[in-house]
């Protein structure tokens, strides 16, 4: 009797539970794979946009030392103006 259970509990295990196991094996596998492909889209975004925002900052300071070097130009400009302005006071004065 004891072996006809232990029968009955193995066909019921490969008759019924091991395709179920089978079937949820093959949908993880599925699904991880989805996953991945996912997850691989979204890392090559990442990806894209880090690049555009290195673009976009190296862009912003280029623009801010181009306005520092037409600043600083503009102000050496009137130093020399006001230097030359000076120079002829002074010359006046004397």
């Amino acid at each position: 009797m004891a072996d006809n259970i232990l029968e009955t509990m193995q066909r019921l295990l490969q008759d019924v539970i091991a395709p179920d196991v089978r079937e949820i094996k093959v949908r993880v596998g599925s699904l991880e794979k989805s996953i991945d492909e996912r997850f691989n889209g979204v890392d090559q975004r990442f990806d894209s946009l880090q690049q555009q925002n290195e673009a976009q900052f190296k862009a912003i300071m280029a623009a801010i030392a181009e306005s520092k070097a037409q600043s600083e130009n503009t102000a050496l400009r009137e130093i020399s103006y006001l230097r030359e302005r000076v120079a002829v006071l002074e010359a006046q004065r004397h």
